[in-house]
Protein backbone atom coordinates (compact mmCIF):
# COMPACT_ATOMS: atom_id res chain seq x y z
CA UNK A 1 0.00 0.00 0.00
CA UNK A 2 1.63 3.32 -0.97
CA UNK A 3 1.71 5.95 1.72
CA UNK A 4 0.76 8.83 -0.77
CA UNK A 5 -3.15 6.98 -0.97
CA UNK A 6 -2.75 5.35 2.50
CA UNK A 7 -3.12 8.99 4.45
CA UNK A 8 -5.34 10.76 2.66
CA UNK A 9 -7.75 9.81 5.45
CA UNK A 10 -10.20 7.16 8.69
CA UNK A 11 -10.57 4.96 13.49
CA UNK A 12 -8.58 6.24 12.79
CA UNK A 13 -11.41 7.41 15.13
CA UNK A 14 -8.17 8.17 17.10
CA UNK A 15 -12.06 7.59 16.38
CA UNK A 16 -14.16 7.62 16.83
CA UNK A 17 -14.30 7.49 17.37
CA UNK A 18 -14.34 5.40 17.16
CA UNK A 19 -13.51 6.94 18.48
CA UNK A 20 -14.15 9.03 21.04
CA UNK A 21 -17.04 9.08 21.99
CA UNK A 22 -18.00 7.63 25.60
CA UNK A 23 -20.26 10.12 27.37
CA UNK A 24 -17.88 9.33 30.56
CA UNK A 25 -14.47 8.71 30.26
CA UNK A 26 -10.53 9.68 30.61
CA UNK A 27 -9.06 12.32 28.17
CA UNK A 28 -5.66 13.30 28.85
CA UNK A 29 -5.37 11.92 32.64
CA UNK A 30 -8.69 13.93 33.38
CA UNK A 31 -12.24 12.62 34.11
CA UNK A 32 -15.21 14.36 32.38
CA UNK A 33 -18.73 13.49 32.15
CA UNK A 34 -21.34 14.03 29.21
CA UNK A 35 -24.32 13.51 31.93
CA UNK A 36 -23.14 15.47 34.75
CA UNK A 37 -22.80 19.41 34.82
CA UNK A 38 -19.21 19.85 34.71
CA UNK A 39 -19.10 20.00 30.60
CA UNK A 40 -15.42 22.09 30.52
CA UNK A 41 -13.49 19.69 31.70
CA UNK A 42 -11.72 17.98 29.12
CA UNK A 43 -13.44 15.42 27.06
CA UNK A 44 -12.13 12.17 25.94
CA UNK A 45 -9.22 11.59 23.45
CA UNK A 46 -10.46 9.59 20.68
CA UNK A 47 -13.28 6.72 18.48
CA UNK A 48 -12.44 8.72 17.20
CA UNK A 49 -12.17 6.91 16.51
CA UNK A 50 -14.77 7.97 14.70
CA UNK A 51 -12.03 7.82 13.91
CA UNK A 52 -8.39 6.33 14.67
CA UNK A 53 -8.57 2.56 14.09
CA UNK A 54 -5.76 0.37 12.44
CA UNK A 55 -5.29 -1.98 9.79
CA UNK A 56 -3.35 -5.25 9.98
CA UNK A 57 -0.77 -6.14 7.70
CA UNK A 58 -0.07 -9.85 7.08
CA UNK A 59 1.92 -12.19 4.31
CA UNK A 60 -1.53 -14.20 4.53
CA UNK A 61 -4.01 -13.08 2.08
CA UNK A 62 -6.29 -10.40 3.75
CA UNK A 63 -10.05 -9.49 3.66
CA UNK A 64 -11.46 -6.21 2.90
CA UNK A 65 -12.44 -3.73 5.26
CA UNK A 66 -13.98 -0.15 6.06
CA UNK A 67 -13.34 2.52 9.08
CA UNK A 68 -14.38 4.82 11.02
CA UNK A 69 -16.23 5.11 13.62
CA UNK A 70 -15.60 4.93 15.59
CA UNK A 71 -13.26 6.59 13.27
CA UNK A 72 -12.03 5.08 9.57
CA UNK A 73 -13.70 1.43 8.83
CA UNK A 74 -11.19 -0.83 7.39
CA UNK A 75 -12.08 -3.91 5.93
CA UNK A 76 -10.27 -7.88 6.37
CA UNK A 77 -7.72 -7.83 4.04
CA UNK A 78 -5.58 -9.82 2.27
CA UNK A 79 -2.44 -8.46 3.40
CA UNK A 80 -4.00 -7.41 6.89
CA UNK A 81 -4.41 -4.08 6.41
CA UNK A 82 -4.15 -2.12 9.26
CA UNK A 83 -6.79 0.80 9.07
CA UNK A 84 -6.27 4.54 10.68
CA UNK A 85 -7.04 2.28 14.00
CA UNK A 86 -8.91 -0.71 12.66
CA UNK A 87 -7.87 -3.45 10.85
CA UNK A 88 -8.77 -4.02 7.80
CA UNK A 89 -9.27 -7.20 5.74
CA UNK A 90 -9.39 -7.73 1.40
CA UNK A 91 -10.16 -10.70 -0.67
CA UNK A 92 -7.65 -12.05 -2.56
CA UNK A 93 -10.07 -12.33 -5.54
CA UNK A 94 -12.72 -9.93 -4.72
CA UNK A 95 -16.02 -10.17 -6.47
CA UNK A 96 -16.52 -6.77 -6.77
CA UNK A 97 -14.31 -3.66 -7.74
CA UNK A 98 -11.14 -3.91 -5.36
CA UNK A 99 -10.77 -1.22 -3.00
CA UNK A 100 -7.76 0.17 -1.75
CA UNK A 101 -6.87 0.36 2.20
CA UNK A 102 -5.47 3.67 3.44
CA UNK A 103 -4.16 5.13 6.81
CA UNK A 104 -6.61 7.79 8.06
CA UNK A 105 -9.56 8.40 10.58
CA UNK A 106 -9.57 5.31 12.70
CA UNK A 107 -6.29 5.74 11.02
CA UNK A 108 -7.77 3.26 8.73
CA UNK A 109 -9.92 3.92 5.65
CA UNK A 110 -10.91 2.39 2.04
CA UNK A 111 -10.98 3.74 -0.90
CA UNK A 112 -13.49 1.83 -3.07
CA UNK A 113 -14.04 1.95 -6.47
CA UNK A 114 -17.25 0.16 -6.33
CA UNK A 115 -19.64 -0.67 -2.83
CA UNK A 116 -20.76 -3.92 -2.78
CA UNK A 117 -24.54 -4.16 -2.42
CA UNK A 118 -25.46 -6.75 0.44
CA UNK A 119 -28.52 -7.92 0.84
CA UNK A 120 -28.51 -11.63 3.26
CA UNK A 121 -25.78 -13.21 4.11
CA UNK A 122 -25.71 -16.82 2.87
CA UNK A 123 -22.90 -18.80 4.26
CA UNK A 124 -21.55 -21.19 2.06
CA UNK A 125 -21.77 -25.21 2.86
CA UNK A 126 -18.48 -26.75 3.30
CA UNK A 127 -18.84 -28.98 0.58
CA UNK A 128 -19.66 -26.31 -1.97
CA UNK A 129 -15.71 -25.72 -2.27
CA UNK A 130 -12.41 -26.23 -0.80
CA UNK A 131 -11.60 -24.39 2.93
CA UNK A 132 -9.47 -21.89 1.46
CA UNK A 133 -12.21 -21.14 -1.01
CA UNK A 134 -15.30 -20.68 1.21
CA UNK A 135 -12.78 -19.03 3.85
CA UNK A 136 -11.98 -15.95 0.61
CA UNK A 137 -15.97 -15.93 0.51
CA UNK A 138 -17.09 -15.04 4.18
CA UNK A 139 -14.33 -13.24 4.26
CA UNK A 140 -15.50 -10.95 1.90
CA UNK A 141 -19.40 -11.40 2.31
CA UNK A 142 -18.16 -10.11 5.82
CA UNK A 143 -16.30 -7.24 4.47
CA UNK A 144 -19.88 -6.72 2.32
CA UNK A 145 -22.09 -6.63 5.55
CA UNK A 146 -19.44 -4.09 7.83
CA UNK A 147 -19.78 -1.89 4.72
CA UNK A 148 -23.66 -1.51 4.82
CA UNK A 149 -23.75 -1.37 8.64
CA UNK A 150 -24.84 -5.14 8.88
CA UNK A 151 -23.28 -5.68 11.98
CA UNK A 152 -24.83 -8.17 13.10
CA UNK A 153 -24.42 -10.15 9.56
CA UNK A 154 -20.70 -9.23 9.82
CA UNK A 155 -19.89 -10.65 13.01
CA UNK A 156 -21.90 -13.87 12.24
CA UNK A 157 -19.43 -14.14 8.97
CA UNK A 158 -16.55 -13.72 10.43
CA UNK A 159 -17.13 -15.75 13.47
CA UNK A 160 -17.45 -18.59 11.33
CA UNK A 161 -14.45 -18.01 8.95
CA UNK A 162 -12.81 -17.84 12.33
CA UNK A 163 -13.76 -21.07 13.16
CA UNK A 164 -12.77 -22.31 9.72
CA UNK A 165 -9.09 -21.25 10.13
CA UNK A 166 -8.75 -20.56 13.38
CA UNK A 167 -5.00 -19.63 12.54
CA UNK A 168 -5.90 -17.00 9.95
CA UNK A 169 -5.66 -13.94 11.46
CA UNK A 170 -7.68 -11.78 8.79
CA UNK A 171 -11.10 -12.77 10.31
CA UNK A 172 -10.18 -12.16 14.24
CA UNK A 173 -9.15 -8.44 12.79
CA UNK A 174 -12.98 -8.18 10.83
CA UNK A 175 -14.40 -9.31 14.34
CA UNK A 176 -12.08 -6.06 15.93
CA UNK A 177 -12.60 -3.75 13.17
CA UNK A 178 -16.61 -4.54 13.59
CA UNK A 179 -16.51 -4.02 17.48
CA UNK A 180 -14.34 -0.77 17.33
CA UNK A 181 -16.79 0.93 14.90
CA UNK A 182 -19.20 -0.26 17.48
CA UNK A 183 -17.52 1.27 20.71
CA UNK A 184 -17.22 -2.26 21.89
CA UNK A 185 -14.31 -1.81 23.42
CA UNK A 186 -13.62 -4.60 25.04
CA UNK A 187 -13.99 -7.20 23.20
CA UNK A 188 -11.88 -5.16 20.22
CA UNK A 189 -9.30 -5.88 22.55
CA UNK A 190 -9.85 -9.49 23.29
CA UNK A 191 -9.97 -9.57 19.24
CA UNK A 192 -6.81 -7.93 18.25
CA UNK A 193 -4.92 -9.25 21.65
CA UNK A 194 -5.49 -13.00 19.69
CA UNK A 195 -4.54 -11.27 16.30
CA UNK A 196 -1.19 -10.08 17.71
CA UNK A 197 -0.40 -13.45 19.28
CA UNK A 198 -0.69 -14.59 15.54
CA UNK A 199 1.04 -12.29 14.13
CA UNK A 200 3.70 -10.60 16.89
CA UNK A 201 5.93 -9.13 14.29
CA UNK A 202 3.05 -7.53 12.75
CA UNK A 203 3.47 -3.16 13.28
CA UNK A 204 -0.31 -2.96 12.84
CA UNK A 205 -1.30 -5.17 15.21
CA UNK A 206 0.28 -3.11 17.52
CA UNK A 207 -1.12 0.07 16.61
CA UNK A 208 -4.78 -1.92 16.59
CA UNK A 209 -4.51 -2.61 20.29
CA UNK A 210 -2.44 0.35 21.05
CA UNK A 211 -5.77 2.23 19.80
CA UNK A 212 -7.90 0.16 21.81
CA UNK A 213 -5.93 0.73 25.23
CA UNK A 214 -6.25 4.52 24.13
CA UNK A 215 -10.18 4.56 24.46
CA UNK A 216 -11.92 6.15 27.04
CA UNK A 217 -12.87 3.62 29.60
CA UNK A 218 -14.12 3.75 33.68
CA UNK A 219 -11.25 1.44 35.05
CA UNK A 220 -8.97 2.12 37.59
CA UNK A 221 -5.69 1.03 35.76
CA UNK A 222 -5.88 3.54 32.85
CA UNK A 223 -2.30 4.51 33.79
CA UNK A 224 -1.59 0.88 33.15
CA UNK A 225 -3.02 0.82 29.81
CA UNK A 226 -1.68 4.23 28.83
CA UNK A 227 1.66 2.77 29.42
CA UNK A 228 1.37 -0.49 27.64
CA UNK A 229 -0.04 1.62 24.73
CA UNK A 230 2.88 3.38 24.55
CA UNK A 231 5.03 0.26 23.96
CA UNK A 232 3.06 -1.22 21.66
CA UNK A 233 3.14 2.14 19.62
CA UNK A 234 7.25 1.58 20.23
CA UNK A 235 7.49 -2.01 19.33
CA UNK A 236 5.39 -0.45 16.18
CA UNK A 237 8.14 1.47 15.37
CA UNK A 238 10.66 -1.10 15.58
CA UNK A 239 8.91 -2.79 13.11
CA UNK A 240 7.82 -0.74 10.37
CA UNK A 241 10.69 2.86 11.13
CA UNK A 242 8.63 4.26 8.14
CA UNK A 243 5.23 3.91 10.21
CA UNK A 244 3.84 7.52 10.14
CA UNK A 245 0.62 5.90 11.81
CA UNK A 246 2.56 4.29 14.64
CA UNK A 247 4.33 8.13 15.02
CA UNK A 248 0.77 8.96 15.64
CA UNK A 249 -0.16 6.51 17.97
CA UNK A 250 3.03 6.75 20.31
CA UNK A 251 2.53 10.27 20.53
CA UNK A 252 -1.10 10.06 21.40
CA UNK A 253 -0.61 7.29 24.04
CA UNK A 254 1.93 9.45 25.67
CA UNK A 255 -0.02 12.39 25.79
CA UNK A 256 -2.82 10.71 27.38
CA UNK A 257 0.43 9.49 29.97
CA UNK A 258 0.66 13.49 30.93
CA UNK A 259 3.52 13.38 28.68
CA UNK A 260 3.62 16.93 26.68
CA UNK A 261 7.29 17.64 25.61
CA UNK A 262 9.14 17.37 23.48
CA UNK A 263 9.29 13.66 22.99
CA UNK A 264 5.55 13.63 22.30
CA UNK A 265 5.67 16.56 20.18
CA UNK A 266 8.76 15.04 18.09
CA UNK A 267 6.26 11.79 17.12
CA UNK A 268 3.82 13.52 16.15
CA UNK A 269 6.51 15.99 13.91
CA UNK A 270 7.89 12.76 12.31
CA UNK A 271 4.46 11.19 11.37
CA UNK A 272 3.95 14.67 9.39
CA UNK A 273 7.43 14.44 8.15
CA UNK A 274 6.94 10.81 6.75
CA UNK A 275 3.34 11.52 5.43
CA UNK A 276 2.81 15.54 5.08
CA UNK A 277 -0.97 14.63 4.04
CA UNK A 278 -1.24 12.99 7.19
CA UNK A 279 -4.58 14.78 9.03
CA UNK A 280 -4.47 13.20 12.32
CA UNK A 281 -0.82 14.05 12.71
CA UNK A 282 -1.81 17.50 12.53
CA UNK A 283 -5.08 17.89 14.53
CA UNK A 284 -3.07 15.69 17.62
CA UNK A 285 -0.17 18.55 17.06
CA UNK A 286 -2.26 21.08 17.53
CA UNK A 287 -4.01 19.56 20.07
CA UNK A 288 -0.93 19.24 21.93
CA UNK A 289 0.67 22.70 21.33
CA UNK A 290 -2.69 24.42 22.45
CA UNK A 291 -1.83 22.42 25.85
CA UNK A 292 1.09 23.97 26.15
CA UNK A 293 -0.15 27.40 25.45
CA UNK A 294 1.06 28.05 22.19
CA UNK A 295 -1.99 29.09 20.56
CA UNK A 296 -1.24 30.72 17.09
CA UNK A 297 1.08 27.18 16.03
CA UNK A 298 -2.19 25.39 17.59
CA UNK A 299 -4.39 27.40 16.01
CA UNK A 300 -2.07 26.82 12.12
CA UNK A 301 -1.71 22.97 13.08
CA UNK A 302 -5.70 22.76 13.27
CA UNK A 303 -6.40 24.81 10.16
CA UNK A 304 -4.18 22.27 8.11
CA UNK A 305 -5.85 19.49 9.34
CA UNK A 306 -9.02 20.57 8.52
CA UNK A 307 -7.65 21.28 4.96
CA UNK A 308 -6.73 17.61 4.47
CA UNK A 309 -10.17 16.26 6.19
CA UNK A 310 -11.34 15.82 3.17
CA UNK A 311 -12.90 12.19 3.40
CA UNK A 312 -15.45 10.66 6.04
CA UNK A 313 -12.74 8.79 8.08
CA UNK A 314 -10.69 11.79 8.54
CA UNK A 315 -13.47 14.43 8.92
CA UNK A 316 -14.07 12.08 12.03
CA UNK A 317 -10.78 11.65 13.46
CA UNK A 318 -10.42 15.60 13.37
CA UNK A 319 -13.46 16.34 14.86
CA UNK A 320 -12.89 13.40 17.48
CA UNK A 321 -9.92 15.41 18.59
CA UNK A 322 -11.53 18.84 18.63
CA UNK A 323 -14.20 17.06 20.78
CA UNK A 324 -11.33 16.28 22.92
CA UNK A 325 -10.65 19.59 23.91
CA UNK A 326 -14.75 20.07 24.76
CA UNK A 327 -14.69 22.49 20.82
CA UNK A 328 -17.87 21.31 20.61
CA UNK A 329 -19.15 23.38 18.33
CA UNK A 330 -15.98 23.31 15.79
CA UNK A 331 -16.33 19.89 15.72
CA UNK A 332 -20.34 19.76 14.61
CA UNK A 333 -19.47 21.61 10.40
CA UNK A 334 -17.14 18.68 9.90
CA UNK A 335 -19.41 15.85 11.61
CA UNK A 336 -22.29 17.00 9.68
CA UNK A 337 -20.07 16.65 6.28
CA UNK A 338 -19.38 13.52 7.45
CA UNK A 339 -22.79 11.91 7.85
CA UNK A 340 -23.44 13.79 4.79
CA UNK A 341 -21.15 10.79 2.83
CA UNK A 342 -21.77 8.28 4.92
CA UNK A 343 -25.66 8.71 6.67
CA UNK A 344 -25.00 5.23 9.02
CA UNK A 345 -21.56 5.96 9.90
CA UNK A 346 -21.93 4.64 13.77
CA UNK A 347 -18.99 6.62 14.99
CA UNK A 348 -20.13 10.15 13.41
CA UNK A 349 -23.81 9.81 14.23
CA UNK A 350 -23.06 9.59 17.83
CA UNK A 351 -20.07 12.28 18.10
CA UNK A 352 -22.46 14.38 16.48
CA UNK A 353 -25.31 13.47 18.67
CA UNK A 354 -22.59 14.13 21.43
CA UNK A 355 -21.52 17.87 19.79
CA UNK A 356 -25.43 19.07 20.17
CA UNK A 357 -25.81 17.41 23.31
CA UNK A 358 -23.50 19.45 24.95
CA UNK A 359 -24.19 22.39 22.83
CA UNK A 360 -27.70 21.96 24.46
CA UNK A 361 -29.40 21.49 21.08
CA UNK A 362 -31.80 18.34 22.81
CA UNK A 363 -34.10 18.07 19.91
CA UNK A 364 -31.46 17.72 16.89
CA UNK A 365 -29.42 15.57 19.44
CA UNK A 366 -32.15 13.00 19.82
CA UNK A 367 -32.71 12.65 15.90
CA UNK A 368 -29.32 11.93 15.26
CA UNK A 369 -28.43 9.48 18.40
CA UNK A 370 -32.13 7.28 17.27
CA UNK A 371 -30.65 7.60 13.52
CA UNK A 372 -27.71 5.10 15.57
CA UNK A 373 -28.18 1.19 16.15
CA UNK A 374 -29.49 1.02 19.65
CA UNK A 375 -28.99 -2.34 19.73
CA UNK A 376 -24.95 -1.22 21.24
CA UNK A 377 -24.29 -0.21 24.82
CA UNK A 378 -23.34 3.66 23.61
CA UNK A 379 -26.12 5.27 21.59
CA UNK A 380 -28.39 4.24 24.44
CA UNK A 381 -26.02 5.71 27.38
CA UNK A 382 -25.89 8.71 25.69
CA UNK A 383 -29.98 9.12 24.94
CA UNK A 384 -30.01 8.40 28.77
CA UNK A 385 -27.41 11.45 29.16
CA UNK A 386 -29.50 13.77 26.63
CA UNK A 387 -32.44 12.73 28.46
CA UNK A 388 -31.17 13.11 32.20
CA UNK A 389 -30.16 16.73 30.73
CA UNK A 390 -33.74 17.80 30.44
CA UNK A 391 -35.37 16.27 33.30
CA UNK A 392 -36.88 13.93 31.67
CA UNK A 393 -36.27 11.14 34.47
CA UNK A 394 -38.71 8.48 32.81
CA UNK A 395 -36.98 8.39 29.60
CA UNK A 396 -33.72 8.69 30.58
CA UNK A 397 -34.07 5.21 32.89
CA UNK A 398 -35.71 3.63 29.54
CA UNK A 399 -32.32 4.40 27.66
CA UNK A 400 -30.05 3.14 30.15
CA UNK A 401 -32.21 0.17 30.72
CA UNK A 402 -31.77 -0.51 26.99
CA UNK A 403 -27.67 -0.05 27.64
CA UNK A 404 -28.16 -2.48 30.34
CA UNK A 405 -28.39 -5.06 27.75
CA UNK A 406 -25.42 -4.00 25.93
CA UNK A 407 -23.05 -3.14 29.02
CA UNK A 408 -19.70 -5.06 29.22
CA UNK A 409 -17.88 -5.22 32.58
CA UNK A 410 -15.61 -2.09 31.77
CA UNK A 411 -18.34 0.18 31.02
CA UNK A 412 -20.41 -1.21 34.72
CA UNK A 413 -19.13 1.45 36.71
CA UNK A 414 -20.11 4.24 34.27
CA UNK A 415 -23.88 3.31 33.93
CA UNK A 416 -23.85 2.99 37.56
CA UNK A 417 -22.76 6.68 37.72
CA UNK A 418 -25.03 7.22 34.71
CA UNK A 419 -28.02 5.27 37.24
CA UNK A 420 -27.09 6.84 40.41
CA UNK A 421 -28.01 10.48 38.62
CA UNK A 422 -31.36 9.43 37.50
CA UNK A 423 -31.69 8.16 41.19
CA UNK A 424 -30.48 11.83 42.79
CA UNK A 425 -33.14 13.45 40.50
CA UNK A 426 -36.04 11.25 41.26
CA UNK A 427 -35.68 11.70 45.16
CA UNK A 428 -35.33 15.80 44.15
CA UNK A 429 -38.41 14.70 42.67
CA UNK A 430 -40.09 13.20 45.48
CA UNK A 431 -40.17 10.28 43.69
CA UNK A 432 -38.91 7.87 46.07
CA UNK A 433 -40.07 4.76 44.66
CA UNK A 434 -38.31 4.78 41.36
CA UNK A 435 -35.17 6.39 42.98
CA UNK A 436 -34.78 3.43 45.47
CA UNK A 437 -35.39 1.52 41.97
CA UNK A 438 -32.19 3.18 40.22
CA UNK A 439 -30.22 3.36 43.33
CA UNK A 440 -30.13 -0.29 43.43
CA UNK A 441 -29.64 -0.96 39.66
CA UNK A 442 -26.71 1.46 40.26
CA UNK A 443 -25.59 -0.90 43.43
CA UNK A 444 -26.22 -4.02 41.64
CA UNK A 445 -23.54 -2.50 38.67
CA UNK A 446 -21.13 -1.29 40.61
CA UNK A 447 -21.27 -4.97 43.00
CA UNK A 448 -21.42 -6.75 39.69
CA UNK A 449 -24.54 -8.04 40.45
CA UNK A 450 -27.73 -9.84 39.02
CA UNK A 451 -29.40 -6.33 37.36
CA UNK A 452 -33.00 -5.18 38.12
CA UNK A 453 -35.58 -6.21 36.21
CA UNK A 454 -35.75 -4.13 33.38
CA UNK A 455 -38.57 -1.68 32.81
CA UNK A 456 -41.72 -2.22 30.76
Amino acid sequence: MRNDKRMKIAALLLTFIALVTTGWGQDLGTANTLFGAEEKKPAATPKAKTTKKPAAKSTKPVAKAKPKTAPANAKANSKTDAVAKKPVVKPTTPKTAPAETSVVGNKFKTFETAKPVTTAISIPPKTSATTESRYEDLIEQGNAARDDRDYAAAEKVYSTAKSLKPRDSRAIYGLGNLYSDQQRWEEAETAYRAALKIESTNAFAHIALSYVLTQPIAVADLGERYAEAERLGRRAIQLDPKNALAYDQLGVAMELRGLIGAETEAAYRKAIDLDSSFAPAYSHLGRLLRRRGLTAESAAAYKKAVSLATDVPTMILVAEVMQSEQRFADSEPLLRSAIGGDPKNPTALLLLGRALTAQGKYADAEQVLRRSSLDTFMPNSLLGSLYWRQGKLDQAESALMRAVKFVTPLERRQLASQFQQIGDGFKKAGRSENAARAYRQAKALENEGKLVASIR
